[in-house]
């Protein structure tokens, strides 16, 4: 796994949210949403304790599970393997794509529009919108820290 503690010490500082280590009945969740270790080890360590809002928004556990199963498009796109974690100051959603992970189980990161999702939403169709904007979370929060994401999406 990579070491996220002085990058997330940074976030804290840009965003003014603390993070902290989540609770194991929410990383029950978590796993429950098919995230893979190395995912569920980030949050296990640097959960926000709210919404950390700079370019993005990055979302405690509680808004994750919200945003996978009540919201639009992550109850939709949740079942093909496109979990939302983060989203857009316009509502689109930043993924851990578990379709495709790395030789160490890191998913990486795509962006897919809340507007092009519907309910009837194919594999194939959430695929040709997912557009890859890091190749795992550390790049992801890099990018974040950095001011330097990808907030364009494919239509």
């Amino acid at each position: 796994m990579p070491e996220y503690k002085k990058l997330m010490k940074l976030i804290a500082t840009q965003t003014g949210t603390k993070f902290r280590a989540a609770s194991s009945p929410d990383l029950a969740e978590l796993r429950a949403l098919r995230l893979p270790g190395p995912v569920v080890d980030f949050y296990a360590r640097h959960e926000p304790s709210e919404c950390a809002e700079g370019q993005v928004r990055l979302w405690p556990i509680a808004d994750v599970l919200r945003e996978n199963r009540d919201l639009i498009p992550g109850a939709y796109v949740a079942p093909l393997g496109y979990v939302v974690f983060a989203t857009t100051l316009c509502g689109d959603a930043y993924c851990f794509d578990v379709n495709v992970t790395s030789p160490e189980g890191e998913p990486r990161i795509v962006l897919i529009s809340h507007e092009a999702v519907r309910k009837d939403i194919t594999a194939e169709r959430a695929q040709q919108l997912a557009k890859s904007v890091a190749r795992d979370l550390h790049e992801f929060l890099e990018k974040f820290e950095q001011i330097e994401l990808d907030e364009e999406c494919v239509y």
